[in-house]
């Protein structure tokens, strides 16, 4: 994914199916129009030379009703492919449009 800045403004682009669709989950969740104004806050440290950290930038949404804080969000395979949990490392194959599964909690990764 890709992030541009120009002065007060962020723009995201996604830079394949996956992320269209995180991007896609994360704007809906933004623009709900249920309860007040959602906010992104930054979470702890970034330090992209950690490699404890993977290069990763944490963001907590601020503003979510209960109903958002207990749903979660469905994502679609774009392709046929192999998704896993990076907890327990288990192993599923799905379809193209098949929903992604969770397990541990989690919603599997797909394996690029």
């Amino acid at each position: 994914m890709k992030i541009r800045l120009d002065k007060a403004i962020v723009e995201f682009i996604p830079e394949n199916d996956i992320e269209t669709a995180e991007l896609k989950a994360l704007w809906v969740r933004m623009g709900n129009c249920e309860g007040k104004t959602k906010q992104l806050e930054p979470m702890g440290v970034y330090t992209p030379e950690d490699p404890a950290t993977k290069n990763a930038a944490r963001f907590h949404l601020e503003g979510l009703s209960e109903k958002e804080l207990k749903s979660i969000p469905a994502f679609f395979a774009p392709y046929d492919t192999d998704v896993y949990c990076a907890t327990c490392n288990k192993t599923v194959f799905v379809k193209k449009g098949d929903q992604i599964p969770i397990c541990c909690g989690k919603l599997m990764e797909i394996i690029d």
